[in-house]
């Protein structure tokens, strides 16, 4: 018999929130304007507003749902297509870059995986609203259907959390070892308790 789902208290919530959202605003702002010098650019919307949309809100609908019960399921899901709102506007602006540079789009691992994550979470989030969908989902009760979200979603996720890393990487370089371990110490210490 399965272990019965407790909800996430509201002290490790709120603790877990501040980390992740302030992660996304202060290491979206630490990327945005690296190189070190390189200041605020049109391409600074671009980590920035990924941050904010696949860390801080995507996490933070991740943790919501975790909460249990009818609210927070229709919250995960409005917060949870803000954090895709946030992140195609982050995908607009590379795109809109890379085009007035005069660069090929898609060359590197970090911006497949950027891709994958826009079209995987933007499919899962329809599949929620079509099937799960606490007033209107066609199959809300479908146990298989709730476990394939939650994991592929968790999973997109954690993908999304890599690539992160792996776009600072791009623009700090693999030298600067302090400055990745301290970007990725938050995403590490709140990876267990939002993707599993």
């Amino acid at each position: 018999m399965a272990a019965k789902m407790t909800p996430l208290p509201t002290n490790k919530y709120l603790l877990l929130l501040s980390i992740i959202i302030g992660h996304s605003l202060l290491g979206g702002y630490y990327a945005a304007t690296r190189p070190e010098g390189a200041g605020w650019r049109f391409f600074s919307w671009h980590p920035f507003l990924m941050m904010v949309g696949m860390v801080g809100l995507m996490g933070t609908a991740t943790l919501t749902k975790k909460r249990m019960g009818y609210t927070n399921t229709k919250l995960h899901g409005i917060i949870a297509w803000a954090g895709m709102l946030s992140s195609y506007a982050g995908f607009y602006v590379i795109y809109t870059n890379k085009n007035s540079m005069g660069k090929d789009h898609y060359t590197t691992l970090h911006s497949k995986a950027g891709l994958a994550v826009l079209v995987g979470s933007t499919m899962l989030g329809m599949a929620g609203g079509v099937f799960l969908h606490p007033d209107f989902g066609i199959d809300k009760q479908n146990g298989l259907i709730r476990a394939g979200h939650k994991w592929a979603a968790r999973g997109m996720l954690g993908v999304a959390w890599l690539a992160t890393l792996s776009g600072l990487q791009t623009l700090i370089g693999e030298e600067d070892v302090k400055g990745l371990v301290m970007f990725a110490a938050p995403l590490v210490l709140a990876a267990p308790f939002t993707l599993l």
